[in-house]
Formats: C-alpha cells, structure tokens, sequence
C-alpha cells in the first residue's frame, strides 16, 4: 500500500483545461513559493503575456497604416512587448518583484505612448488598469507598495493629459486613426482586467469551495451549514436516542514497531478509508479516530429509528472488511467494538480548530465495553439491548466490572446475528 500524496495543480483553478505549453508558461517560475503566493504570481505573468500581445497588436496596427510616420511607437511598442515577457524571469527576485518590473516597464512605454500619439488616443487609460492590477499582485501583505504603485499610475495618468493635449503629439495622427488607436486601448483594458478578475474571483470561489469541504470532512454537513450561517453560536444538541460504537485494534502497538512508521500509517489510512465508506453507506456519522480506534454514532446529528440497528449491522461489516485486510496484507488483524445506545450530547467545540463531538454516559460506556471486548468480539450495553428489543442474537454474559461505571448488565453478539445483520 502506498500513502496517498495530495499534488497542487494551480491552473484547476481555471474553468477549462488549459494545453500543456500554456500552464508551463502561466505558471512559469512560480514553483519556488507558497501555494498561495504561486496563485498571484501567476496573476502577473498572466498580466506580463497580456501586455506583450496587447503591444503586438498595437506594433503591428501602426506598421501597416504608415510605418516611417508612426516607427517610434513601433518600435516602442515591441520594447514594451518584449520586456512584458520577461515577467516570469522576475520571480527569482521575490514575490513583489514582477509586479514592480511590469509597473516600470508599462509606465514608462504607456508615458512615451502617450507622448507619440497624443491624449485622445486614450493610451493613458492604462495607468488605471495597470495600478488596479499592482494591486491584486501585492495583496494584502504588501499595502504600502499597492499604493505607492496606483498613487504613482495616477499621477502618471494625469501628467499625460495635461502634458500632452490634443495637437501636442510627436506623430501625425488622423482622426479615423485616432478613433481606431482609442477603440483598441479601450478593448484591451476590457480584456486584461476582465481576464485578471475572473480570475481572482475564480480564486475565492476555489478557496470558499476548500473551505466548505474541510469543514464537511470535519463534521456533519447540516452542522456545518449551521456554523457557516451562525459561526459566533455555539453548537449543542442533546440527542435522547442515539447508538455509539468504538472500535479498536488489537496488539497495534506491537504492530507498528513491527511494520514502522510509514507502513504503520498506510494501514491505518487504508483500514479507516474503507471504514468510512462503509459508515457513509449506512448513513452513520463518524466522529474521529483515535490511534487506532475508531469512534462512530448513528441518531446524532440527524435522528433516526434504527439507529441500534444500523451501528450494530456497521460493526460486522468493519469486523469482515478487516478480515479482507488481513489476508491482503498476510497479517493477523482482530478488533474489539463496543456498543451503547441511549441519550448524549453533541456540539461543535474550539475556535482555532473546530470539532463536532460527543459526550455523555452512553459514549462513556461504548468505550468501556470496547476495552472490556475480546479480540474479534463485539460487545453491547443495556441500552443497545433494549433498543433492539432484546433480540435472541445476544448472548446475556452477566454482570461485569466496568471501568468507571461499576457493575453493568453486559451482552456478546453471537455469530448467528453477526451472519444475520451483515446482509
């Protein structure tokens, strides 16, 4: 058995499959940082590969109206395209290093744009989209450079149109041409800042998405909805009938000094895996594990009639999985399980790390008959057996000495009912 590895894949964050060639150049040297870090990293170089197409564009629409009148805004859009793709490059210098490169290089060519071409080509209009994204790149842990970054586009934004008016620009410029030169800056604003919020808003959806399935996998779903809506309520239930079994393996210590650490918690994974798709069947919520013990209770959150029956019918399934295990793994593996019904208390406690558990004299006795339980033996409390309705498949062993709790009535499932209850 191997354990399994969780791989971060960034571009999953994009709703469609992007080509091999384009995730290595989205995600190009980003690989040395925080997953979290590697996200906006990624925003710049989106931003940097957006530019240099935006500049093409740009070099190739002037080239082909009049290339000796417009060459310098050629030849500076080709500049600006080739310095935009370099942004991955930048990384190896720190997280905010791209993001101050692409401001020098968008400011300054987008200054000598405007110098060129005039201030109704509306070329200045990109100040704002570039300070708007500066600061989606710096985020939260930058707001120092953010602002200093948009507080320097706005200026430059303003000194343009006022340096710069109509009938002030270095090349002669149509009206026709004019318009064509504003449509296309307008254009590509539309697309870099839409492309870069969609994907920052793909970001938080993906994060609020991780957020909810950790909170699931943490405890039951209409909890988890419950402390979403109100996360400053505490949570406690009081559930009056409800089943609760533990279940244990025998001689694990043993075990793992014989198996070592990494083959100690493969089997463990594999083991509590299977467990837990057998509970999800049966619609039975597990609460931890524990070592290697494992605790489940059926009637809380959700109430259920058949909550005895249900944990009993999942104790043989885990007791015949096991038996699969073994033989898998050529090893003798035996449990012992415990099993109380009747009243307890459920809630959510912690705030750094939340958990839904339970608590209450039935819990408290479902893990004394677990420890009170022989190897592959399946042990039942008083309230288990009445809320079975005393079924002849339980053989009455007496009264023992329960740890804790003191004399308590005490049955064993025989191995009819085990046969039974697993179908």
């Amino acid at each position: 058995m191997k354990l399994r590895q969780t791989i971060f894949r960034p571009w999953r964050f994009l709703p469609f499959e992007l080509p091999a060639y384009l995730k290595a150049l989205v995600f190009a040297g980003v690989g040395g940082y925080p997953v979290k870090d590697q996200r906006f990293l990624a925003v710049a170089n989106m931003t940097g590969y957006l530019g240099t197409l935006s500049s093409l564009s740009f070099a190739l629409t002037f080239a082909f109206v009049d290339f000796n009148a417009l060459r310098a805004a050629v030849i500076g859009n080709l500049v600006s395209a080739a310095g935009s793709a370099l942004t991955p490059f930048t990384h190896r210098f720190g997280r905010c290093a791209a993001v101050i490169y692409l401001a020098f290089v968008f400011y300054s060519t987008l200054f000598f744009f405007v110098s060129q071409l005039g201030r109704d080509a509306g070329i200045q209009l990109n100040y704002i989209a570039a300070a708007a994204i500066a600061i989606t790149i710096c985020g939260a842990k930058k707001p120092k450079l953010a602002t200093a970054l948009a507080g320097l586009g706005l200026a430059l934004h303003l000194a343009a149109w006022f340096a710069f008016p109509t009938g002030l620009a270095e090349a002669a410029i149509t009206p026709s041409l004019m318009s064509a030169i504003y449509i296309q800056s307008a254009g590509t604003i539309m697309i870099i800042l839409g492309a870069v919020t969609f994907y920052i808003l793909r970001l938080s959806e993906a994060a609020e998405e991780k957020s909810d399935a950790l909170l699931s996998n943490m405890m039951p779903a209409m909890v988890a909805e419950r402390l979403k809506e109100k996360p400053d309520t505490i949570i406690a239930d009081f559930h009056p009938a409800a089943t609760v079994m533990f279940a244990d393996l025998t001689g694990f210590t043993r075990l793992a000094a014989e198996l070592g650490p990494e083959k100690t918690v493969a089997l463990l994974d594999e083991l509590f895996s299977r467990f837990d798709l057998l509970a999800a069947r049966r619609g039975v919520e597990k609460i931890k594990t524990i070592g290697d013990a494992y605790l489940v209770v059926a009637g809380a959150p959700a109430a259920r009639a058949d909550h005895a029956e249900t944990i009993m019918g999942l104790a043989i399934e885990m007791r015949r999985e096991l038996d699969f295990i073994s033989v898998d793994l050529g090893q003798d593996l035996q449990i012992r399980i415990g099993i109380e019904s009747g009243p307890l208390i459920a809630g959510v406690i912690g705030r750094a790390k939340f958990a839904y558990d339970v608590w209450g004299d039935t819990v408290n006795m479902a893990a004394r008959l677990q420890q009170l339980a022989a190897p592959g033996e399946i042990l039942a409390g008083g309230g288990c057996n009445d809320a079975l309705g005393g079924h002849r498949s339980f053989r009455y062993l007496g009264s023992k000495a329960v740890q804790g709790v003191g004399e308590k009535p005490v049955w064993a499932l025989s191995q009819d009912a085990q046969k039974a209850l697993a179908h």
